[in-house]
């Protein structure tokens, strides 16, 4: 992980991910840098400022769920959470950016334990993927911090989920009100 961070945020969240050799081949991250994106309302003059960053979970999978015909390859940059380097949810990872920035438009879920989903994309051939992204979101030191924790393809469209407004999560971080919660049933 570079030393080098593109904001001062207090959390410890890596903001790059170092190349790596993946069987011979260099793997670039740099579509997974940390980034700060402004959403502005559409219809009323709000705007939120979020602090995006992404983990490695995003590009990695559990050893043991490796489907590498060579074994897990583990990606060597962040020690003290080994995983190994999944090609399907790093060519997904490209994907990443285009949700974040168009976060108002996707569905967003409850996730369970207070995270937050999105899922809907289509591939190259027009098929609908069930793209889980599973973020959360907090304030600290007055900026409003949101983590993608994990993204990966789901094998079937997800069962009953309750929407959540994106816009409500963010006017109640930014307030300091209680974020959305699952209706307990």
């Amino acid at each position: 992980m570079s030393s080098k961070r593109l904001f001062n945020l207090a959390d410890s969240e890596y903001q790059f991910w170092k190349p790596f050799d993946y069987h011979g081949t260099e793997i670039h991250f740099e579509h997974l840098v940390a980034r700060k994106h402004t959403y502005v309302h559409p219809d009323r003059n709000e705007q939120y400022t979020l602090y995006i960053t992404l983990s490695h979970h995003v590009f990695t999978v559990d050893p043991d769920k490796s489907k590498d015909p060579y074994g897990p390859q583990i990606y060597p940059y962040k020690p003290e959470d080994p995983r190994a380097f999944c090609p399907t949810r790093y060519a997904l990872s490209f994907q990443l950016a285009h949700i974040l920035e168009t976060l108002p438009e996707q569905f967003c879920y409850h996730g369970g334990y207070s995270r937050y989903c999105t899922c809907k994309l289509e591939d190259d051939d027009g098929n609908e993927i069930f793209y889980q992204v599973v973020f959360r979101v907090w304030k600290e030191q007055g900026k409003m911090r949101f983590h993608v924790e994990s993204a990966y393809p789901l094998p079937d469209r997800p069962s009953k989920v309750k929407k959540v407004n994106f816009w409500v999560i963010c006017h109640n971080l930014l307030n300091n009100k209680k974020l959305p919660k699952p209706s307990s049933k």
